[in-house]
């Protein structure tokens, strides 16, 4: 708990009842699409990345019909061993080729931070990173910043918790400058 704030007596109290008589893959889903879906695919994946660049998307696989129906379908038929969307890809067998229909999925990874740092380091992220910047933001400790930058600079690998904050760090920075119009730390400097 932090100063008494237990976050999984929170997320229990916000479970449907039956939650804990329902099959583990339904409520994985349950957990995903109630949780992470909107405050995380949608949104940040989704909607704003769209509306960004002003494109207007549409989700196929939201319809409300089409989620309830799918909610109602057996595990067996979602799941069949590890190959996941058993259904769609049964339901596509005659619409797409078996080279598309049976690919594995393909995740979207983030870049690393070593792409960021080093010997061919742009300015514009050094910039991003600087002192100045991320105090003229004001959403995260400058020195802790600057030695996790170090870090990235000099290790040759990164852990997957440094190198997620390194990316969302810089990704916040760059971010705050394309939707705020405030200018890098150089700049500020200047």
């Amino acid at each position: 708990t932090l100063k008494g704030y237990d976050a999984a007596e929170e997320l229990v109290g916000r479970l449907p009842q039956a939650f804990s008589h329902w099959h583990p893959l339904h409520q994985a889903q349950y957990l995903e699409s109630r949780f992470l879906l909107p405050g995380y695919i949608l949104s940040s994946q989704g909607d704003r990345m769209a509306m960004a660049h002003g494109i207007e998307g549409r989700f196929p696989y939201l319809d409300h019909r089409l989620v309830e129906f799918a909610g109602k379908l057996p595990p067996e038929m979602k799941l069949k061993g590890l190959v996941e969307k058993h259904i769609l890809r049964k339901a596509a067998k005659h619409l797409l080729p078996s080279a598309i229909r049976e690919r594995t999925k393909q995740p979207y990874r983030a870049p690393e931070a070593r792409s960021f740092v080093g010997a061919g380091e742009l300015d514009y992220v050094r910039d991003a990173l600087s002192e100045a910047s991320i105090a003229a933001g004001g959403l995260f400790n400058a020195k802790a910043v600057a030695s996790l930058h170090e870090k990235c600079r000099t290790q040759p690998a990164s852990g997957f918790r440094d190198n997620a904050a390194f990316v969302g760090i810089l990704s916040t920075q760059l971010w705050q400058k394309n939707f705020t119009g405030q200018e890098a730390g150089a700049a500020r400097a200047a």
